[in-house]
């Protein structure tokens, strides 16, 4: 669709202007307007009294966010509204409403990943593909630019608000980023960061740290960074004397800050934290032959052990259990690699029982081991450990994603079926997802 022209205040009525932005904007064949009605001489507009401001806002609030980037440069007036932080706040609610009812996915990936360049960059491309989670089809792509190189190591954190946080525990890049506004930050480096620059390349294959954060919400905005002490991150200003070490970046104050109380347990390097009902969780590595689930409170700022665990699962080896936010609701699923049944576990709200919300049955899935090599890019390890639940569809089908293969599959599990849903190397993450006009924060 071609942008759109100014149009003249006189010719065209407010009400006019808004039913041709929604059409144009809420459906995919809408025509754009003529050329003829795009005249040189038309001033732009200036929002007319014949709606009242409370009116427009009702229906600017309905719009999507590149429809309401357009609407900026078409009036002053309007530009102040989309722009106040109210008006922010309460797109955001109604894209949240939305989202429960018509689900959608981001894929981040690099771009060009493996083509070998003369000279490393000192910038990054990364993508953002949007999905239709029902439909499966491409409702968005937008490549960011970043100034700085993650030096091949890119972590994405999971989405709060419609942001993401991308960084990079080899090199110091720091970042917050609104895909759909195309708004970014620069954070200054955690102390992990800095610290980790003196280790060495045989370090980085040898380590298992603990490379990523949480992105959360309180009164405000919060990166939550937990990891194991170790020889890696001691310094002088913060010695080795804890199992634990946590970082908590104040946005307001631009700044990171040490948590003194932080949990006496390692957690486990491969599991990312999970965030559901205010708080933050992670996997323990094992302990007297048990994994223990810390748990996080972005409020207080304090830190639990959940008190109680599946058996099959507390008992189990971290890499073969899984832990993910579904519906706002923390989840657990180990797959048993005799059976290849993955049975998902919700965590209740009183945090004292689980209930089962899911079962997948790969070896009664009609799809053959040669399609989960060939066409889901799968290997023996895909098919012993569990797949991370994406989100669930509104035909109770399940989208998931592989810690390998990277890819995304949905499974049926009334026809108990998997099909292809997107598939390309090295994407660095796969979460549910709706736009905002949060930024600037």
């Amino acid at each position: 669709m071609e942008p759109y022209g100014t149009v003249s205040a006189q010719s065209q009525p407010l009400a006019t202007i808004v039913t041709r932005m929604a059409c144009s904007f809420g459906s995919p064949h809408a025509r754009p307007l003529s050329p003829k009605r795009r005249r040189r001489n038309e001033k732009p507009v200036i929002a007319p009294s014949s709606l009242p401001n409370d009116v427009v806002e009702e229906i600017f609030l309905r719009f999507p966010v590149k429809a309401l980037f357009r609407l900026k440069t078409l009036s002053k007036q309007w530009r102040s509204t989309i722009e106040s932080q109210s008006f922010e706040e309460r797109h955001l609610k109604i894209a949240e409403r939305f989202h429960a009812h018509h689900p959608r996915v981001m894929v981040i990936t690099e771009k060009d990943p493996l083509k070998l360049l003369p000279r490393p960059r000192p910038d990054a491309d990364i993508g953002f593909r949007l999905f239709c989670l029902e439909s499966g089809s491409l409702l968005s792509f937008i490549l960011l630019n970043f100034p700085q190189s993650f030096a091949n190591y890119i972590y994405v954190s999971g989405c709060c608000d419609g942001l993401f946080c991308v960084h990079s525990p080899r090199s110091q890049a720091m970042y917050v980023v609104n895909p759909a506004t195309r708004w970014l930050r620069q954070l200054p480096p955690a102390r992990f960061q800095i610290l980790m620059q003196k280790a060495t390349y045989r370090d980085w294959l040898d380590m298992k740290s603990v490379f990523h954060l949480a992105f959360v919400k309180a009164n405000d905005y919060k990166l939550v960074w937990l990891y194991n002490s170790d020889k890696y991150n001691a310094d002088a200003l913060s010695p080795n004397e804890g199992v634990t070490k946590c970082e908590v970046f104040d946005f307001r104050a631009n700044s990171w800050r040490d948590l003194t109380c932080t949990p006496s347990y390692r957690i486990f390097h491969g599991q990312i934290p999970a965030c559901a009902n205010g708080s933050v969780y992670w996997l323990t590595e094992p302990y007297n032959d048990k994994i223990e689930v810390v748990a996080f409170d972005i409020h207080a700022e304090s830190f639990r052990l959940l008190p109680k665990i599946k058996p099959a699962i507390a008992g189990s080896d971290p890499m073969h259990i899984d832990m993910c936010t579904l519906d706002n609701g923390l989840c657990m699923s180990k797959r048993e690699p005799n059976t290849l049944v993955q049975e998902i576990w919700r965590l209740k709200s009183s945090e004292d029982s689980w209930e089962k919300i899911c079962t997948i049955d790969l070896l009664s899935c009609s799809s053959s081991r040669t399609q989960f090599r060939d066409e889901f890019y799968w290997d023996k390890q895909d098919l012993v450990n569990p797949s991370t639940p994406v989100a669930l569809c509104k035909n109770k089908t399940i989208l998931l994603s592989h810690r390998y293969s990277r890819g995304l599959l949905k499974y049926d599990p009334l026809t108990k079926s998997l099909a292809s849903f997107y598939q390309r190397p090295l994407s660095r993450r796969k979460v549910s997802y709706f736009q905002s006009l949060i930024s600037h924060i």
